[in-house]
């Protein structure tokens, strides 16, 4: 396989994936996301050196991209208040389909045939490494699009702490949550946190799941509909707005 586009964030479960992906690719693009609320997107770029230590005959690149375009694009309003209550205020959903859309493009602009991310089993409150919510059609949508999505840190029963310090890319079996996590903190997972506990209070997680799909399910389909009219061209294109407004941001 040539090359394929790595949604980075320099976390373990990232970082492991990325590995991963350099021993089936000779390409690896790892694409590390900004926006407002995230904080210390630099973090990643410790790792990256260790990756292309292990990788030697690999090419890895590495680029910061702007999201938030993306990620404003499919928050909407007021109205999703009250037409999805609580999940409107928790944001990490959102924000992971906003991330996947500009990913999706960068593989379109690049023609790259491939995507991944780091997600991770064990904390299925996040949309996006719960396999009944966002996974699923996460897949759905790179492939509407002709992209394969894989998610080689989805390895339930292992550690991948442990895994990725037996491969000498990490000083340490025990990373996350410590001084050697270099994973990019993001202060909305307070926000997230705060409104699946009220959410969770009246709910089981069953309905959490079921309601969660199908608000996320709304956006990829709304970022579906947009990529198609970007690929068709036109005179009134919102992606080409979207990519342009970051590359000034």
């Amino acid at each position: 396989m040539s090359g394929v586009a790595h949604l980075f964030s320099g976390g373990v479960d990232s970082t492991l994936a990325a590995s991963l992906l350099a021993e089936r690719f000779t390409e690896v693009h790892l694409i590390t996301f900004q926006r407002a609320g995230f904080h210390a997107e630099h973090k990643a770029i410790s790792r990256i050196e260790r990756l292309r230590d292990r990788h030697p005959d690999v090419k890895i690149l590495h680029r910061f991209l702007d999201v938030s375009p993306f990620y404003e694009e499919l928050c909407g309003g007021w109205g999703e208040l009250r037409r999805h209550g609580t999940l409107a205020l928790a944001p990490c959903g959102v924000c992971k389909v906003s991330m996947h859309w500009r990913l999706l493009l960068y593989c379109l602009e690049h023609g790259l045939r491939h995507a991944s991310d780091g997600a991770a089993a064990g904390a299925e409150e996040y949309a996006e490494q719960n396999p009944r919510i966002l996974m699923p059609g996460i897949i759905a949508f790179y492939a509407a699009f002709g992209v394969e999505k894989l998610s080689l840190a989805f390895r339930p029963g292992d550690s991948n702490e442990e895994i990725l310090y037996r491969r000498g890319i990490c000083e340490t079996p025990t990373v996350k949550r410590t001084t050697d996590d270099h994973q990019i903190l993001c202060s909305q997972q307070i926000l997230f946190a705060m409104a699946m506990r009220v959410y969770l209070a009246s709910r089981t997680f069953t309905q959490y799941e079921q309601d969660q799909k199908r608000y996320l399910d709304e956006k990829l389909s709304r970022a579906t509909e947009l990529t198609r009219l970007y690929l068709k061209g036109g005179p009134s294109d919102r992606v080409r707005e979207l990519l342009e407004r970051a590359l000034r941001a």
